[in-house]
């Protein structure tokens, strides 16, 4: 009889979330709309191996769930990341402005492989 091979899928939810408090250098540097719209920059609130939120930055007007940020810039600790995030949500915080999470696809094994770095220190840290 042959052997089966068993395919486990790994929930993204299950990754774990490091929350990157205001003493550390998280940003994140994009166009929108992309590729030639208005530089903007927003904070990183936490980030996983899986995606990241963010605050949103008031001059992102028309941004739901769905779009994708194409090129961006992950700043966190000295170390940068270039991708796409695809919004998974979009929350509306009254007197605080939104926050967004999703999907972070890295652009090249390099990025992959750095957002790994970054993630084992954040591990490391807590």
């Amino acid at each position: 009889m042959a052997e089966r091979k068993v395919v486990v899928f790994a929930n993204r939810r299950l990754q774990r979330r490091h929350t990157l408090g205001p003493e550390t250098r998280s940003t994140l540097k994009f166009r929108w709309p992309a590729p030639n719209g208005q530089e903007l920059t927003a904070r990183v609130r936490d980030v996983s191996l899986s995606g990241l939120s963010m605050g949103l930055p008031d001059e992102l007007v028309g941004f739901e769930v769905g779009d994708i940020l194409k090129g961006i810039e992950l700043h966190i600790n000295g170390k940068v990341v270039h991708g796409d995030l695809l919004a998974m949500h979009v929350t509306h915080v009254e007197g605080t402005g939104s926050i967004c999470g999703g999907l972070f696809y890295p652009q090249a094994d390099e990025d992959l492989i750095t957002i790994r770095l970054i993630v084992r220190a954040l591990e490391a840290e807590s």
